[in-house]
């Protein structure tokens, strides 16, 4: 299961039937603005999401391209390949099969004087 994804500047992410269970923020992708050498302003990179599971609450936090360029798509690369739908039964069937638990994650640690 993933927890969050972010593009950034001219990245592209494909994400094709995936589990996203995020953490207190619900947000499973965020997308972060960066500012190119050679450009003039900030810009972040675009996903495009198809058959994924968004579970306990989860928001996609997708948002529209604005049509600069163009999606790939992994059939451009990959001449086959095979995927199932997603449902939370397979969720339960990957928890079980990866001994999957959940723990909380530590605090963070402030950082020592140097």
């Amino acid at each position: 299961m993933l927890n969050k994804t972010a593009p950034s500047s001219k990245s592209q992410i494909y994400s094709q039937c995936n589990i996203y269970e995020a953490g207190q923020k619900k947000i499973a992708f965020k997308y972060l603005s960066e500012k190119a050498a050679n450009k003039e302003k900030a810009k972040s990179g675009c996903i495009r999401s198809e058959g994924d599971l968004f579970v306990t609450g989860t928001q996609a936090g997708l948002v529209t391209n604005d049509g600069e360029y163009c999606m790939f798509h992994p059939s451009e690369y990959y001449p086959t390949w095979t995927l199932e739908p997603l449902t939370d039964s397979l969720k339960q069937v990957l928890q079980h099969c990866t001994r999957w638990q959940c723990v909380p994650r530590p605090a963070d640690q402030p950082r020592a004087a140097q």
